[in-house]
This record gives C-alpha cells, structure tokens and sequence, in this order.
C-alpha cells in the first residue's frame, strides 16, 4: 500500500492541504480571499475521497467497482465534511447566530467537499486500475 502510487499522490496532497492551510493562517487567506475556502474544501473532498478509496481497496476489496469507489468516497467525504462544520461551530469558528450565512456556508462547504470527493474517487479509481 504505501508504494503505491495512489498512496503517494494522496499523501502529497494532504501535504500541500496542510502547507497552504498554514499560510491561510498565517496571512489571513481565509478571511481576505474569499476564494481560497473554496479551493481548500474541494481539494480537501478530493484527498479524502482518494484516501477512502485507497483504504477501501487495502482492506476490504481489491477490485473495487468505479461506482463502489464514488459511493464509499461519497459516505467519508460527507462525514468527515459534517465533523469539520460541527468542529468549526463547537470551537467559535463559525457562529449559528450568523442565521443565513451560517447556512449558506455550512451548505456551500459541503458540496464543495462533495463535488472534490466525487472527482477524487474517480481519479483514485483510474489509478488503480492503471
């Protein structure tokens, strides 16, 4: 598994995700670019999406179907989307009293979360099947 190519391209990513999420602290992107939440919610979906593919396939099932892959990518790119909104709310990151804000984020951040997820599965699956 860890030689694997998959494993490598995904673990770059979450590398560059964490790279990028410092500077974003750093130099307040979050808050200044309103764009750069996007790029890191859809390219975060993609990570986890190539990850619970790659351990889908490791520990359950070798050859693991294109539409298996989205649908168990589609499942853990949405928990782990919900953890993180429930996580940013809980620690004051976000505010429920933002009323429609909230909402439009929260809900903004999840298909983006999902969108990234989908195509990361599909990604994930042509490597494998290279």
């Amino acid at each position: 598994m860890l030689k694997s190519s998959l494993f490598k391209q995904t673990f770059f990513l979450l590398l560059v995700i964490g790279i990028l999420d410092g500077l974003a602290h750093a130099w307040y992107l979050y808050w200044t670019v309103w764009w750069f939440d996007v790029i890191m919610h859809f390219s975060a979906g993609f990570c986890v999406a190539m990850a619970s593919v790659l351990v889908w396939q490791y520990i359950f099932d070798k050859n693991i179907s294109i539409r298996k892959s989205v649908a168990i990518s589609f499942l853990f790119v949405l928990t782990v989307g919900l953890m993180w909104e429930i996580f940013e709310t809980f620690f004051g990151i976000e505010q429920l009293s933002d009323g429609y804000n909230y909402v439009m984020d929260t809900v903004s951040d999840l298909i983006l979360d999902i969108c990234g997820g989908i195509l990361g599965s599909i990604y994930a699956h042509k490597l494998i099947n290279k």
